[in-house]
């Protein structure tokens, strides 16, 4: 199984100056830009390319909860469905599936997300843009 590390998640009160931040120290640059369609935030990627970037999360309110959890997770790309599917059946026998797997949308593909030791959440996908060749 190839794991690529694909995003982190951050969440931001303010994309654009979060964007200006590391546009200005770190010489990245705005990738994309959307409207989360199932919470309303607005959501910018910032990186050098579609290979690795920080997804940032507007909102003023601290933490954002999705369906199940906080937003904030590592995000990690695998190469089919079938291998989400693995990682999620795995991590439910041991207790730490979070959610899915689950198909979202276009932007957002094919999940699942499970628990670290520490209760951080790590998500697997299929079908991101992100971390693409």
């Amino acid at each position: 199984m190839k794991v690529k590390f694909t995003h982190v998640a951050l969440l931001v009160n303010d994309v654009d100056k979060t964007a200006d931040f590391y546009i200005q120290y770190c010489g990245l640059k705005i990738i994309a830009r959307r409207l989360d369609p199932n919470t309303g935030y607005r959501v910018i990627w910032i990186g050098e390319d579609l290979k690795f970037v920080i997804v940032a999360f507007e909102s003023e309110k601290k933490p954002i909860q999705s369906i199940t959890k906080p937003l904030s997770h590592l995000g990690f790309s695998l190469e089919s469905k079938e291998e989400v599917d693995k990682v999620a059946e795995v991590a439910k026998e041991e207790g730490i599936l979070n959610y899915g797997p689950v198909y979202l949308d276009p932007d957002v593909g094919y999940i699942c997300e499970i628990l670290d030791p520490d209760g951080n959440s790590i998500e697997f996908s299929f079908g991101q843009k992100l971390g693409s060749n």
